[in-house]
């Protein structure tokens, strides 16, 4: 879930991928949003275009949707 928020604020601060990535790694709000340590190193950028190409693979974009909603209510 936590790759599904950061592809969602990617999109509304309209990042890419890599700017999405160091986001993770120096943002406070991010970290706190996502649940993270502060110390948490964050995650390489090709992560994210490898998460979108699963979503769409396994035509799972509606379903991770559904789980997100639940987890941010």
């Amino acid at each position: 879930m936590r790759l599904a928020l950061v592809t969602i604020l990617q999109y509304i601060e309209g990042l890419t991928d890599r700017q999405a990535a160091d986001a993770v790694r120096s943002r406070i709000d991010w970290k706190y949003l996502l649940g993270l340590e502060l110390t948490d190193q964050g995650f390489d950028h090709t992560v994210l275009s490898e998460f979108r190409t699963r979503l769409v693979t396994q035509q799972a974009e509606e379903l991770v949707f559904e789980k997100l909603s639940l987890f941010c209510q």
